[in-house]
C-alpha cells in the first residue's frame, strides 16, 4: 500500500509540474546560486585536522561530496554516496539490511576498519565493531556534504580511524527553511517518503525531519530457494541551534526503528527454524554541543553525545533429539520444538573538550581531551554486560613556512581499559605550487583495537524453557592491529573552468591484521573461540578523482582506484578488488530538463566482477516565490549477471524502473 502511495505522490507532483509548465517563466541564475560558489573560491574542508582549511593546504588525501552533487545524484541512502569515492565499495552482504561500506577491502562481513562520524559523533558500534547503516537516524536530504579522509587519521579521531575517516556533515536549519517532501518508488517494490519542516525564531533555528522506507531485498539464494529478505525503516531527527556572534549551541536528537527479515537458520540436518525470523532494531541518540570564541584568536568547544542501539530477534526451532542432546544436554524420544531470543544492547557515551588557538598568523594549534564509555549487554553473546573506557588527549598543529610550505602534524595518546595505551602520530607537509595547486606528503600510524566481542565473548543459546547450550568464549582475546601509511599526492583546482583533480600514490603496511573467524563452536562442550589468527599485509595503490562543473549547469565526476594487495591469504584477497571505477554525469538538455547517469565497476570482488548502470531524466521548475519542484523517472540495471558479492544475493530481474519527486515550499 505504501509503495502505491509513493507512486501516487510522484505522479501528483508530476501533474502539478506539467500543469504549471506554460505559466512558469524561465529559470534564472538564482537556481544555480549554490553551483556558482564552485567557481568563486578554493573549497574549504574541516575533517583532516578538525579546523577549516583550504583544500589546497591539506596534507591528507580528501574526497568531498558536496551538497549540489548529493542532490543531483538522487540517491536514497547516505551510504550509497561513498561508491563515488576512490577505493570504496558499497554492497549488502548477508541481507539487504546489512550494507557493508569498505575501503581497501580485506573483509566482507561486518567491515570494521573505517571510522564513520555524523557531525563529529562516532556511529561505529560499541559491542560488535561495525557500522549499522540501516539503523542510522539520518536522512540523505539533511546531508550538506560528506568529507572522506582516505588514509589513517587516528591523530585526530583516535582508535579505529584505520583505513579512512568518513565525516558526514548535515545541513543547518537555516539552509532548509520552510518545508519539503520527497517520494521515491521502484518497480521492484522499494519505496521511500521523506518530509521536513525548518523554522527560525530570533537567534534560534530548528528542523524536524522524518522518513519511512521499504527495501524488498533479494529474491533467491544460490540453491534456488526463496530468500526471506527485505526490510522497512522509520526514522526521525530534530535539530535545534542557536548561533550568535561569538557562540554556538546545538542539540541533535534522532531515533530509528528497522524491521528486517532474516533467513531462517539451519543448525544441522533435521534441525532448523520453523518460523521466518525478524530482526528488530531501535536506535536513538542525543548530542549537545557548545562553542565560544573566548578571544579573537581562541575558541573552545564542548561536545557530549549518547548513542544506544538495541537489536532483538526471535527464533522458533525444530530440533532433532540428537541435536537437542548434543547442544543442550536434553533428552527426548523424538524431535522437540523450542524457541530462543537473540538480544543485543550497545551504548556509547562520549565527552570531549577542544581548544583551537591561533598563536600567530602562521601557527594554529588544535588540542582536545576526551572520555568514552562503551557498553554492551547481551545474554546471548556475552552472558551479561561488558564495557570499556577510553581516555584520550590529542594535539594537531598547522604551521605555515613562508608562502609555499604548510606543515600539518599531530598525535593522539589513548588509554583503553581493555586494550592498553596507544600513541598515534602523523606528519604531513604540503608544498603549494600556486594558490590553486599543491603537492602533499603524509606519513601516519594508527591502531584498530579489538571490540568488546573479541575480548569478552561468552556466546551461548538459551531456550525459552531456560535450558542453555554450552559456551563458546573468548580466552586470550585479540591484540590490536597496526598500520603505517605513506602517501604522496597532487591536487589542482582550475577555478575558472570549475575543474578539480586529485591523484594519490600510497603504501600501507598493516601488522597483525586479525583474521580469526568468530563462529559458534560445534565441539559439544565449552571451548574457546578462534583467536590469534593474524596476517601482515602490504597494500600499494593509486587513486584518481576528477570533478568538473560547467557554468551551463553540467556536472561530471570520475574516480579510479588501483590496489595491489600483497598477502598469502586467499580469503583476504577475495574480499579486495584490484580495480574500481565510477563515473557520474548530469547534463542539461534545456534549462529545466536534465539527463543524468552513473556507472560503477569493481573487478574480482569475492571472485566476481560487478557493473551497475543507472540513468534518469529529471525536470526542475519554479512554483512561484521560493517554491520549487523536481520530478523524474529512471532505470537501474546490473550488467554483470552475477550474485551481488554473496552467492545468495540474487534478484529475479537485473533491471528495474523508478519514479521520484521533490517539492520545496
Amino acid at each position: 500500500m505504501m509503495r502505491w502511495c509513493c507512486v501516487v505522490l510522484s505522479l501528483f507532483f508530476s501533474s502539478i509540474a506539467f500543469a504549471e509548465l506554460d505559466a512558469l517563466s524561465s529559470l534564472t541564475g538564482t537556481e544555480l546560486s549554490s553551483y556558482d560558489d564552485f567557481f568563486d573560491s578554493i573549497p574549504v574542508v574541516v575533517t583532516p585536522s578538525k579546523i577549516a582549511q583550504p583544500r589546497v593546504d591539506v596534507s591528507s588525501t580528501l574526497s568531498v561530496l558536496d551538497g549540489e552533487f548529493i542532490r543531483r545524484l538522487n540517491m536514497q541512502y547516505v551510504e550509497d554516496l561513498l561508491q563515488f569515492v576512490p577505493g570504496f565499495a558499497v554492497f549488502p552482504y548477508k541481507a539487504s539490511s546489512q550494507k557493508i561500506v569498505s575501503y581497501h577491502g580485506t573483509q566482507l562481513e561486518e567491515y570494521r576498519r573505517i571510522q564513520v562520524l555524523v557531525n563529529g559523533r562516532s556511529v561505529y558500534s560499541a559491542g560488535k565493531a561495525r557500522v549499522e547503516w540501516a539503523t542510522l537516524p539520518l536522512n540523505i536530504e539533511d546531508v550538506a556534504r560528506v568529507e572522506v579522509n582516505r588514509g589513517p587519521n587516528a591523530a585526530s579521531y583516535g582508535i579505529n580511524s584505520f583505513f579512512a575517516v568518513v565525516n558526514i556533515i548535515t545541513r543547518s536549519p537555516l539552509e532548509t527553511l520552510g518545508e519539503s517532501i520527497s517520494a521515491y518508488s521502484g518497480s521492484q517494490g522499494d519505496y521511500r517518503l521523506y518530509g521536513q519542516h525548518s523554522g527560525l525564531n530570533g537567534d534560534w533555528s530548528y528542523r524536524a525531519s522524518a522518513s519511512t522506507s521499504n527495501v524488498s531485498g533479494f529474491d533467491t539464494g544460490n540453491d534456488g530457494n526463496d530468500r526471506h529478505d527485505g526490510h522497512g525503516a522509520t526514522m526521525g531527527n530534530v535539530v535545534i541551534q542557536k548561533e550568535m556572534s561569538n557562540s554556538f549551541f546545538g542539540l541533535d536528537l534522532g531515533a530509528s526503528h528497522v524491521k528486517a527479515n532474516i533467513d531462517p537458520d539451519e543448525y544441522a540436518t533435521g534441525s532448523y527454524d520453523v518460523n521466518d525470523p525478524v530482526r528488530e532494531s531501535n536506535r536513538e541518540h542525543i548530542k549537545l554541543s557548545y562553542s565560544k570564541q573566548v578571544s579573537s584568536n581562541h575558541e573552545l568547544r564542548l561536545q557530549y553525545y549518547y548513542d544506544q542501539a538495541e537489536q532483538s530477534e526471535h527464533h522458533d526451532a525444530r530440533l532433532t533429539s540428537a541435536f537437542y542432546g548434543y547442544f543442550f544436554g536434553g533428552t527426548s524420544s523424538g524431535d522437540v520444538y523450542r524457541s530462543y531470543d537473540v538480544n543485543l544492547v550497545e551504548t556509547r557515551q562520549d565527552l570531549e573538550v577542544q581548544s583551537t588557538w591561533e598563536a600567530t598568523e602562521n601557527l594554529r594549534v588544535i588540542s582536545a581531551l576526551g572520555y568514552r564509555l562503551d557498553e554492551a549487554d547481551s545474554e546471548h553473546y556475552f552472558s551479561g554486560a561488558v564495557s570499556d573506557e577510553v581516555l584520550r588527549a590529542s594535539s594537531n598543529v598547522e604551521y605555515r613556512v613562508g608562502d609555499r610550505w604548510v606543515l600539518n602534524t599531530g598525535a593522539m595518546l589513548e588509554r583503553s581499559q581493555m586494550g592498553g595505551t596507544f600513541l598515534s602520530p602523523k606528519l604531513g607537509a604540503t608544498y603549494k605550487l600556486s594558490e590553486k595547486e599543491s603537492i602533499r606528503f603524509n606519513a601516519s600510524k594508527a591502531v584498530r583495537t579489538p571490540d568488546l566481542s573479541d575480548q569478552y565473548f561468552k556466546w551461548h543459546y538459551v531456550l525459552s524453557t531456560g535450558e542453555s547450550s554450552y559456551t563458546t568464549y573468548a580466552d586470550q582475546g585479540e591484540s590490536e592491529e597496526k598500520i603505517t601509511s605513506y602517501e604522496v599526492g597532487y591536487y589542482h583546482y582550475w577555478l575558472d573552468q570549475g575543474l578539480s583533480m586529485d591523484i594519490k600514490l600510497y603504501h600501507d603496511s598493516v601488522q597483525d591484521m586479525v583474521l580469526s573467524r568468530k563462529y559458534f563452536s560445534n565441539s559439544g562442550a565449552d571451548s574457546a573461540i578462534e583467536e590469534g589468527v593474524t596476517e601482515d599485509v602490504s597494500i600499494n595503490g593509486l587513486e584518481f578523482e576528477l570533478d568538473w562543473r560547467s557554468r551551463s549547469g553540467g556536472m561530471t565526476r570520475f574516480t579510479y582506484a588501483y590496489q595491489d594487495t600483497q598477502t598469502d591469504n586467499s580469503k583476504l584477497l577475495d574480499s579486495t578488488s584490484p580495480i574500481m571505477m565510477s563515473l557520474f554525469s548530469s547534463q542539461p538538455i534545456t534549462d529545466k530538463l536534465f539527463i543524468n547517469g552513473y556507472y560503477w565497476y569493481g573487478k574480482e570482488l569475492n571472485e566476481r566482477n560487478y557493473e551497475f548502470l543507472n540513468t534518469w531524466l529529471s525536470y526542475k521548475m519554479s512554483l512561484g516565490g521560493y517554491s520549487k519542484a523536481t520530478m523524474g523517472l529512471g532505470m537501474e540495471a546490473r550488467l554483470d549477471g552475477n550474485a551481488l558479492v554473496n552467492r545468495h544475493n540474487n534478484l529475479d530481474e537485473d533491471t528495474f524502473f523508478y519514479v521520484f519527486s521533490n517539492i520545496t515550499f
